[in-house]
């Protein structure tokens, strides 16, 4: 199986209160079949060269919504992150402080989130599974989230590349930014879709990155 990760939002802005929630989502399935999700989206709009879901207006959401819907073969699963959760970590306030295990917290935090979101949607026992992310800032930054990635689901090939290069990563974005917006705005895009069809995650990713502060704290 296939899958595609995208991410909403920005840890550090969240930790700061700059932003109200972080999601990471995976969307895994027939790489044809989850691709086809952002290319309904943009449809007939010439001047929009992929689907980010905060580009989008109302219509071509609800079509990416409807489509994910109709497609049951797809697998979704997302991690929602918000200010509480961080500072409900032990040490949480080494995050202030910038540390770098390496890599930064924030790095790390996003390779925990989709590998967590793996394991869960099964990759873990898939026999030759494939994630495809959106590429961070710098190819370094990228490489750092992957390692991440592989802790969970070493028998996993992870690739990052960009979101214009893949529309199963440009679904992945819309289902972030979906659930990101039915938290900040009281939408509801994703009701039609069903909890169960949606892998809910955060806690062990946010397991992990205390034990790596707890680390952090006691290193010489």
């Amino acid at each position: 199986m296939v899958y595609f990760g995208d991410a909403s939002g920005h840890l550090r802005g969240v930790l700061n209160g700059d932003c109200e929630v972080y999601v990471a989502a995976v969307v895994g399935g027939d790489k044809i079949r989850c691709g086809k999700c952002a290319k309904q989206a943009v449809r007939r709009i010439d001047d929009l060269p992929e689907a980010k879901w905060n580009s989008l207006k109302q219509t071509p959401k609800r079509r990416l919504i409807d489509c994910l819907t109709d497609h049951q073969s797809i697998s979704l699963g997302v991690a929602q992150f918000t200010r509480e959760k961080l500072q409900s970590l032990n040490n949480y306030h080494l995050l202030y402080q910038n540390v770098s295990f390496p890599p930064d917290w924030d790095l790390a935090l996003e390779g925990y989130a989709y590998g967590e979101i793996l394991y869960e949607m099964g990759a873990k026992d898939d026999r030759r599974p494939v994630f495809e992310f959106d590429r961070v800032s710098s190819k370094e930054q990228s490489v750092a989230v992957r390692n991440h990635v592989e802790k969970f689901v070493p028998n996993t090939n992870v690739f990052f590349q960009g979101s214009r290069q893949s529309s199963g990563i440009q679904t992945a974005d819309c289902l972030a930014g979906a659930v990101a917006e039915d938290f900040k705005s009281n939408t509801e895009w994703l009701s039609d879709i069903g909890d169960d069809r949606i892998v809910k995650c955060s806690n062990f990713s946010l397991i992990q990155l205390e034990q790596r502060l707890s680390e952090h704290s006691t290193a010489p």
